[in-house]
């Protein structure tokens, strides 16, 4: 008996696991096209409205929700403050203390990273045209991690039953 509930238990965790796997890969999807429509936000404030970046981030901020609204309220009180750091390092500063979330197995997207390389420019119309080329490139990878989500969700869920298989073999 307690053998076939501890097979049981194995299976159980192990196609748990392989569901985890997929779950993750779907929440960092949600969350890279989360970040996608705040850089759109972003520029289009910079299209329109031509206001300065704190006050561009604390515009945005009033209409999030967190943690993407304590993000920008802290780039916002970082734009204010004295410029010791370039806005790039900021930005990405900012990202990593805030949103964790964007991390993914340990590493830093670069798309993630360079719209703060973008912003530091100053010409208004140059980085809403280097925006636009940005967001281009974010649809791109948006749409290959979307095709390779639904496969790598299958992989998971699929190895995670076999190893529970293999590991209940091997214990019998």
């Amino acid at each position: 008996m307690q053998k076939l509930v501890g097979c049981f238990l194995i299976l159980l965790a192990t196609t748990g696991a392989g569901w985890m796997y997929g779950k993750e890969l779907r929440n960092y999807l949600e969350e890279l096209s989360h970040f996608r429509r705040i850089i759109e936000q972003i520029k289009g404030e910079l299209l329109y409205a031509g206001l300065p970046l704190s006050e561009i981030f604390y515009n945005i901020a009033s209409r999030e929700k967190e943690p993407y609204e304590n993000w920008l309220m802290d780039l916002a009180f970082q734009c204010q403050g004295t410029q010791e750091k370039r806005f790039a390092d900021l930005w990405t500063d900012t990202i990593e203390k805030d949103l964790p979330e964007l991390k993914w197995r340990g590493k830093m997207n670069p798309l993630i990273c360079e719209p703060g390389e973008l912003l530091e420019i100053g010409d208004r119309e140059g980085v809403v045209r280097l925006l636009e080329y940005h967001l281009k490139r974010m649809d791109m990878e948006i749409e290959k991690r979307t095709a390779e989500t639904s496969e790598k969700k299958k992989l998971g869920s699929w190895l995670g039953a076999a190893g529970g298989i293999f590991l209940v073999i091997l214990l019998l």
